[in-house]
């Protein structure tokens, strides 16, 4: 285990949170962690965009591409840790007390002159999905406590940032390589407590307040594909998009209000989804309703989740009889899969309408079929996963009880996207 070391950060997004079944999407990375209503109030500050130079964490000779990372630094002197997660909006480090935090690097209180043990509060997080393309199989916690000291990214600086610093760090964050989780999420204010007693600025907003970011927009470009990604690799921009990282126009996608306010995290309605792209594509049949289209539903857009999931078994089941009869569960997670073979054969995009019908923009996003194989699955030899997995169980949202969905890296990556936490929306263009 390493101390005082640099700490690779996932800081693009890793996704060790979960949706909680028949419950609203609050708790989805950290349970218990209550996240108050949005606050608007005029963003000023420094005019400039703040790039993020990120490696990407991959297997399969770089085919499954699972984590973004970066690094921030923490303390004083700094010690360097984290990741960037778009479905959360806390921070959550390893102390160098931790029993179970594998090799990663640690925060050690004790060697930094600007921490304070404040505001001491005991704050448990469980989480769903790690940093792999398989499922967890049972939820997973982490026991922490809440902390303040000086964090920075990319030069800019919070002297006082409050932060869980965790002792117990639980299997899923465990084996990710990142050394822990910065989230971006949606909401400008938030509370520690069961009852969401304590208020706090999550790191965004405490820069923006603090007058060294103009606001709350973070860019992300990841995957391949691009002039301009080829020359400087994936990156994140934060305090605005980067003009030089897409072309053309950004298609903004409104949040679903109501659940991106429960959740603090970037939630959409789904309208249509469809097998194929273009003037290609048929609709992505619900054989328990005559055939007829999907039912319109919600999804999480989250960059930390390394594949898709659908709402139930049936809905993955009713896409992959259509593409091909050889593609089968692996395993009582929710995993599909074939050889690897039958994978890249039959391999097809996938499209959904997304958007709400009362105001902004429909648009069409198609995960392209170069991700329908995530590559082989662990363990089995010879056999690959698809890109779609399978809640179980159901997930529903908690408002309407429409279908919800996550849409991970497979379709973020394909685009260059725009994370508007102040105009409520989510941005869709072509890297250039």
């Amino acid at each position: 285990m390493k101390s005082m070391t640099t700490l690779i950060a996932s800081l693009l997004f890793t996704s060790a949170t979960a949706f909680r079944p028949n419950q609203p999407f609050i708790g989805r990375l950290e349970r218990g962690l209550e996240h108050r209503s949005l606050d608007r109030r005029q963003e000023t500050g420094k005019k400039s965009v703040e790039r993020v130079p990120l490696e990407v964490d991959s297997r399969n000779n770089g085919k499954t591409e699972l984590q973004w990372l970066a690094t921030i630094t923490v303390g004083t002197p700094p010690q360097t840790l984290v990741v960037l997660d778009t479905g959360s909006t806390a921070l959550i480090l390893p102390r160098s007390n931790c029993t179970d935090c594998g090799k990663h690097s640690v925060f050690d209180p004790s060697k930094s002159t600007s921490f304070s043990p404040q505001p001491a509060l005991f704050q448990p997080i469980e989480y769903g999905t790690g940093a792999d393309t398989v499922p967890l199989n049972q939820t997973d916690r982490a026991e922490c406590e809440v902390v303040t000291d000086t964090v920075s990214i990319q030069g800019l600086s919070a002297p006082k940032q409050e932060f869980m610093l965790c002792h117990d760090y639980g299997e899923a964050l465990s084996s990710q390589l990142a050394d822990g989780i910065l989230g971006i999420g949606f909401n400008d204010i938030s509370a520690w407590g069961e009852n969401g007693t304590f208020a706090y600025l999550p790191l965004l907003p405490n820069l923006v307040s603090e007058g060294q970011l103009p606001n709350r927009i973070v860019g992300l470009a990841l995957g391949s594909g691009g002039k301009k990604h080829q020359q400087r690799g994936p990156e994140a921009s934060i305090g605005d998009a980067d003009c030089e990282r897409y072309r053309g126009r950004i298609k903004n996608v409104n949040v679903d209000e109501t659940l991106t306010a429960l959740s603090g995290t970037f939630i959409v309605d789904v309208q249509a989804a469809y097998i194929g792209s273009g003037n290609n594509k048929q609709v992505w049949r619900n054989s328990t309703n005559d055939n007829k289209p999907l039912t319109p539903g919600t999804s999480l857009i989250d960059s930390g989740t390394a594949y898709m999931l659908t709402p139930d078994r049936q809905t993955a089941e009713d896409l992959y009889l259509d593409i091909s009869k050889d593609i089968v569960p692996l395993d009582d997670r929710g995993s599909w899969g074939a050889s690897c073979a039958t994978l890249d054969k039959v391999a097809t995009d996938i499209t959904f309408t997304i958007g709400t019908e009362t105001g902004g923009e429909l648009v069409e996003v198609t995960m392209p079929k170069s991700v329908f194989n995530l590559g082989e699955y662990p363990g089995k030899k010879g056999v690959c996963q698809a890109a779609f997995s399978h809640s179980d169980p159901p997930f529903y949202e908690p408002v309407e009880g429409r279908p919800a969905w996550v849409f991970g890296s497979p379709l973020i990556k394909a685009y260059y996207t725009v994370w508007n936490a102040k105009g409520g929306t989510l941005g869709w263009a072509q890297k250039s």
